[in-house]
């Protein structure tokens, strides 16, 4: 990192999924946030996805005033300069490469820069972390599209990726991989609404020691105290996470969501492949709840001040706020292409 960026804060939120519009684009500006990570697709085939774009670039031209597509760090840090948000595209599956190698090089000529190989279930890739027989990485099909994906220069995210798949995957990856929304299992613990999904300190630490990072996320279902969960408890999580695992390799990946109803759950759990979730769903419950702290992103400026009351100098907010997110990716998205 340069002096100036240890020195100048980009916030850097490696996941959002909230409905996009105008009143979305606004909380990133009044929370200074400088880029997101949003999802393009989870089940998505390789058709709906290009329909998701077409309503983004639609997005893009009605908000140019607030919002711009990146597809480099450069990128994002020039668009932070006009006062913008940048907006960075990603899957939370390989449903829209349909098996097709190829597919991988046509979306990252599209703009996609991030990647998670399974959402939650077995693929033809991987194992998600709701699978109780553990396959990891398939020998064939998982290996060619981590190569692929090396290759190209997209970012292979692992975030509700299985044990054994994240360990297989960060051994078999020639480029450094993120866990961009996931909390560290041996803080939190098991017992957490969403238990699975946290990540042990075997796969942080193999995975960190690789420069890869994790994004912590304020999400209360992967909160030891849930919705109960105070700032100052999630403060002492990102410091037990830097201790452990190193102040270059810890950021944040809030997994924020709004702006849906019940039906948008039911499809990130089970797609079109299931008749009921494997994880129940409560239709007379809110779709999600956030701690008090953090009801939107307009809650970054407070919680970086938090921080610093915990000993988070400036150089440190600069690391975990968005520096250790760019350097990631400008060693992965400006890999020269095969």
């Amino acid at each position: 990192m340069t002096t100036e960026e240890q020195t100048s804060t980009i916030v850097v939120d490696c996941l959002e999924y909230s409905n996009p519009s105008r009143e979305r684009f606004l909380e990133w500006r009044d929370g200074r946030v400088g880029c997101v990570h949003v999802t393009l697709a989870v089940w998505e085939t390789a058709r709906e996805t290009l329909s998701v774009l077409g309503r983004w670039n639609d997005l893009f031209a009605e908000n140019s005033d607030l919002v711009a597509h990146a597809t480099s760090a450069q990128g994002i840090r020039d668009i932070v300069a006009s006062g913008r948000t940048a907006v960075m595209f990603g899957f939370q599956n390989t449903a829209p490469f349909e098996d097709d190698i190829r597919l991988v090089r046509v979306f990252h000529d599209l703009g996609v820069r991030i990647v998670q190989l399974t959402y939650n279930t077995q693929n033809s890739i991987a194992a998600g972390c709701w699978e109780d027989d553990d396959a990891g990485l398939s020998t064939h099909v998982g290996r060619q599209f981590v190569r692929e994906l090396n290759e190209v220069g997209m970012l292979i995210d692992l975030s509700h990726c299985s044990e054994r798949t994240c360990l297989d995957t960060i051994a078999e990856s020639a480029a450094p991989v993120a866990v961009t929304h996931a909390n560290p299992l041996e803080f939190v613990g098991a017992e957490v609404e969403l238990g699975r999904r946290p990540k042990s300190s075997e796969v942080l630490a193999q995975l960190t020691a690789r420069g890869g990072v994790v994004g912590l996320s304020p999400y209360v279902r992967m909160l030891r105290h849930g919705i109960r969960t105070t700032e100052q408890e999630f403060v002492d999580m990102i410091s037990w996470t830097v201790d452990r695992f190193g102040i270059e390799h810890v950021a944040m990946g809030t997994d924020f969501y709004t702006g849906y109803g019940v039906e948008a759950v039911q499809w990130w759990r089970m797609g079109r492949w299931g008749r009921e979730s494997p994880v129940p769903i409560d239709e007379n419950a809110p779709v999600v709840e956030w701690p008090a702290w953090f009801k939107s992103p307009t809650a970054f400026p407070t919680l970086m001040d938090t921080m610093r009351r915990a000993g988070f100098t400036d150089r440190d907010l600069a690391l975990v706020m968005g520096g250790n997110w760019l350097r990631l990716f400008d060693e992965i998205f400006d890999r020269p292409a095969a």
